[in-house]
């Protein structure tokens, strides 16, 4: 129990930790459970009846219930921790040998527990260095407590009743255990916990001038960039010829590669850079292509502001907040054609964006290691690969999903421009009827409109209408943008994407030559082939739309993949520029947190001294409860709590071989009372009445003593008060 409520009180005491303690929370962890426990153990028969102790138990339930949780929710977090704790000390103390296995479950869920609270320590860089030491204790006491817990039960399983050996293999115990923990903690780094997990916001830094790198990458010395045995022969078993086949010629003003040295990575906006250069965000890794890595979900729609970043989206939520664990999807699905697929991100970036639809999420790990790609995390996405050819024969939107997605069909537009868009869209669908002619059709219409690089701010109703009248040509959002209008007044729900594609028609040479410089020095893409690295840089922000294909569910769409390509070659013609990686491996400092560790102590011995004074009053009234009757245990239950008394009162300590008697040889003033305890326990008088005047003349004596031998003083006053020298005696 000890170890029980050490746990429970780390979260106090850790500042990476925030349990919701409340008065309910307290009397749940740190009294009610740990007086069920004391309830399975102290009040079980044959000290009490079946009945009797099961009507304790569930009397301090219900008691804590009405008055510390109520008649709610929570009373079943209450009614099942009492009862599975009453229970489970129950099995391992009262039912012999064949509970003891049931005492591991106990150990391993505390180890478990502490294992929780280490991994919670990663929860920012802040609060990673302040409890840096605390989290060492942690490990620390995982290892202790796990092989004191073991050695307890191992002695009250074989060992009852029995001293000698014990304490030999207590001894040898210690001996073998000792310089096992000494050694766990000198093993430590000093830097165990540097990785945690953060969303730190990058500031703004200078923007250097990049450095050309040359086609075989030479570069700084101890740098990430390739040795001078050549980039060709390396990548994924082709060579420079299919590449300059296809189109990615290389050279100046084509794409070529440049690189900028981690300490002067500049900060990453949004967009293309004014310079025609593209700056690395992220890698990606992922076997699938593209990646519509999601950063935000605009399903809301205004009037004249356009669309709007949906407030009650949990996709939206995901992009920052803090993971302390795993992050699993609760939501089942049961769209076609739709499975898992793990992608791994690898970013600049403190927000995470994440490809439709997230299953699972690991929360993202905070390394300056390798700056400026400072933040990563896993996650799997359950991923659509229905096409075209599945959603010919797909049907209208049914009753149920037209309610559970009329917010996705709204749209109020202004009157002034509503005929313009009827308009355009009776011209583009030209009485297609069909679910997907729509979406084609709609697609198919910016056929005729211009594509340009870039990625506006203003999503404006106005703005869209003037992009599908009168400009006919537009970046990313304008296209999305309008596709989404266009599709919601055709039926067919739809949102507005905002992100990073990553996709291989994206890959340039100089993205290739990329990817394999940074593989070089950073360990976590060691384990990708290259061919499934993408390089996302700032040219590759975008938007795109989703749109909702019946027994598919949200699907991604890029509008414009039908228009028009840029003019000048578009994002590959931009220098893609990296940062040059240079790690420097500084020998981890192993510090021991001999503070955190004495407070630990001190803790350990308060709850220690705590959990004796409560056994020492607890057995005071206990003992008091027992001695009002006339039985030989009511006996026994009032000379051991005279004893414990005069302990405390500075009489020497009865040894076991000493009968009452021979005691009160020392201790004139007990004579009396131990003649008549000696009557009553072995005597053969069978007289009620006399036996009652013995019992009363027995408890007079009793009386007598404790008020006339009483030490007087301050000091006295003190011993009585806390002294645990009493806790000696057991029933006499």
């Amino acid at each position: 129990m000890l170890l029980y409520i050490v746990v429970f009180s780390l979260p106090v005491l850790h500042p990476s930790i925030a349990v919701p303690y409340d008065r309910s929370g307290w009397w749940l962890w740190f009294f009610l459970v740990p007086g069920e426990m004391l309830i399975s153990y102290y009040l079980s028969p044959p000290r009490f009846r079946i009945s009797t102790w099961v009507l304790f138990a569930a009397g301090f339930l219900f008691v804590s219930i009405l008055v510390f949780s109520g008649f709610n929710r929570s009373a079943l977090l209450y009614i099942g921790a009492g009862s599975a704790v009453f229970l489970l000390t129950a099995l391992i103390f009262k039912t012999g040998n064949r509970g003891y296995p049931f005492a591991v479950i106990e150990q391993f869920f505390l180890a478990f527990l502490l294992y929780k609270l280490l991994s919670f320590s990663r929860a920012s860089e802040s609060i990673a260095q302040e409890s840096s030491g605390l989290t060492q204790a942690l490990l620390i006491l995982i290892v202790f407590s796990f092989l004191i817990h073991g050695m307890v039960l191992y002695f009250a399983a074989f060992h009852r009743g029995k001293i000698k050996r014990p304490l030999k293999e207590l001894f040898l115990f210690l001996l073998i255990a000792a310089p096992l923990i000494l050694l766990f903690i000198f093993l430590i780094p000093g830097d165990f916990v540097s990785h945690s997990m953060v969303f730190n916001v990058l500031g703004q830094e200078p923007k250097p001038k990049p450095i050309p790198l040359d086609e075989y990458g030479e570069g700084p010395e101890l740098g990430n960039l390739l040795s001078s045995d050549g980039w060709d022969s390396q990548r994924s078993g082709r060579d420079r010829s299919e590449d300059l086949q296809n189109g990615d010629q290389g050279g100046e003003g084509v794409g070529t590669l440049e690189g900028v040295p981690a300490d002067e990575w500049p900060g990453q906006g949004s967009g293309v850079g004014k310079d025609s250069k593209q700056y690395a965000v992220m890698v990606v890794a992922s076997s699938i292509n593209p990646v519509y890595a999601a950063e935000g979900y605009f399903g809301d729609f205004d009037s004249e502001r356009g669309f709007l970043l949906s407030e009650d989206q949990t996709l939206n939520d995901l992009s920052y907040i803090r993971l302390l664990e795993t992050w699993v999807s609760k939501e089942s699905s049961s769209d076609l054609m739709r499975y898992p697929q793990s992608i791994f991100y690898l970013s600049t970036l403190p927000a995470r964006v994440l490809a439709y639809k997230p299953h699972k999420i690991e929360p993202t790990v905070y390394d300056k290691k390798y700056h400026p790609f400072d933040y990563s995390y896993d996650s799997v996405s359950l991923i659509s690969w229905s096409g075209g050819q599945d959603w010919m024969t797909i049907g209208e939107l049914s009753e149920e999903e037209r309610e559970s997605l009329k917010s996705y069909l709204e749209i109020d537009l202004p009157d002034e421009l509503t005929g313009d868009f009827n308009s355009y869209l009776a011209n583009a669908l030209d009485e297609k009827s069909r679910y997907f002619e729509r979406v084609y059709a709609i697609f198919k219409s910016f056929s005729r409109f211009h594509y340009e690089l870039g990625f506006a701010d203003d999503v404006s109703v106005s703005r869209m209408w003037e992009f599908l009248v009168h400009k006919k040509r537009g970046d990313c959002t304008e296209f999305s943008n309008t596709a989404a209008i266009l599709a919601r007044m055709a039926g067919i729900p739809s949102r507005v994407v905002t992100g990073y594609l990553a996709a291989k028609e994206l890959q340039t040479l100089s993205h290739w030559r990329g990817l394999r410089i940074l593989q070089e020095v950073i360990e976590p893409l060691q384990s990708f082939p290259l061919q499934n690295l993408f390089l996302v840089t700032t040219a590759h922000r975008h938007s795109w739309v989703q749109l909702y294909m019946p027994g598919y569910g949200w699907v991604d769409f890029d509008p414009t993949s039908f228009a028009i390509p840029p003019i000048g070659g578009g994002p590959n013609a931009m220098n893609v520029v990296i940062p040059l990686i240079q790690i420097e491996e500084n020998p981890p400092v192993v510090r021991f947190p001999w503070m955190l560790m004495a407070q630990l102590g001190l803790i350990l011995l308060i709850v220690l001294l705590i959990t004796l004074y409560l056994y020492r009053y607890g057995k005071e009234l206990w003992l008091r409860h027992l001695s009002k009757g006339q039985s030989i245990r009511a006996l026994r239950a009032l000379y051991t709590l005279l004893l414990m008394k005069l302990c405390v009162n500075g009489y020497a300590i009865k040894i076991p071989s000493k009968t009452p008697m021979e005691y009160s040889e020392s201790y004139p003033e007990l004579i009396r009372f131990s003649s008549i305890y000696t009557t009553l326990r072995y005597g053969n008088s069978d007289e009620s009445d006399k036996k009652a005047s013995l019992w009363n003349e027995l408890r007079t004596s009793y009386k007598w003593i404790l008020r006339h031998f009483r030490s007087l003083g301050f000091f006295s006053i003190l011993r009585r008060v806390f002294s645990l020298k009493g806790l000696y005696y057991k029933v006499q």
